[in-house]
């Protein structure tokens, strides 16, 4: 009980640091919605190529608007953490009589949460500029479900670059993953349609996967292979970047 009770202490400080300023919130509403209008707007036309089974552009994009809202709502969690550091508030924690891994936990807990609300929020959104989900209200949860799961996978890139070098501008740096892992997917067209070396490099990068799990569910409300293989994916990737995060952690806890 007194375990729950930290842990509950710790997730509700770091849920209202993930929100404050509210401010801050805007880029996470703009980005996600600025790409969706105008991606959905410039290859609308693209419905109708050879091999494109999706019955609009915007049909199509919505997943990536929706997963470009999960990197941004939990891109800064390195930055939250750096300011704990730097302020010292990281120092008292170490002395207070907790368990070390309830910092931690309770942070990505806090993280998963506000990218699962703001995905949420961006569905309404998506939905009310006219973006067919065939998945319904199942395929809205297992979105939520991903965006949970990934949503602390990608802030533990944050918190690794936080704990190793403790530097701000070199954890604000990390932004620069969005673009790779990003882009460098079925975004822009489906698998079928692509060719060369980027369709090689699509089908490794492992956030394809969990792009395409989200779509099938969405859009098309299949509840198979494909979502589960996304899952499957969005769950190794959290715990490769969390596992990674932990090791920073605990050196820098060694180094106290």
């Amino acid at each position: 009980m007194q375990s729950l009770r930290i842990l509950l202490a710790l997730f509700v400080r770091g849920f209202k640091q993930c929100l404050r300023p509210y401010a801050a919130l805007m880029p996470e509403f703009v980005i996600p919605i600025f790409f969706f209008i105008v991606s959905s707007s410039a290859f609308s036309g693209l419905r109708n190529l050879p091999g494109f089974t999706f019955e609009s552009y915007m049909q199509f994009y919505a997943p990536v608007a929706l997963l470009t809202s999960i990197f941004v709502s939990s891109g800064s969690t390195g930055i939250e953490v750096v300011t704990d550091i730097s302020s010292g508030y990281m120092d008292r924690l170490f002395l207070a009589p907790i368990k070390r891994w309830h910092i931690v936990f309770a942070k990505l807990a806090a993280v998963g949460v506000k990218s699962a609300l703001l995905t949420g929020f961006m569905m309404i959104l998506i939905l009310i500029f006219g973006a067919p989900f065939q998945g319904g209200l199942i395929g809205m949860a297992f979105v939520l479900l991903f965006a949970f799961i990934f949503g602390m996978g990608w802030s533990g890139i944050g918190l690794l670059l936080a704990f190793t070098t403790k530097n701000p501008r070199v954890v604000q740096s990390a932004f620069i993953f969005f673009f790779p892992f990003s882009f460098i997917t079925t975004a822009q067209l489906p698998l079928d349609l692509l060719e060369g070396w980027y369709k090689t490099a699509v089908q490794i990068n492992p956030v394809t996967y969990i792009l395409e799990g989200m779509r099938a569910v969405l859009t098309r409300g299949e509840i198979g292979a494909t979502l589960f293989t996304g899952l499957a994916v969005a769950v190794g990737f959290a715990v490769v970047t969390l596992s990674i995060a932990t090791l920073a952690f605990q050196r820098s806890v060694a180094n106290k």
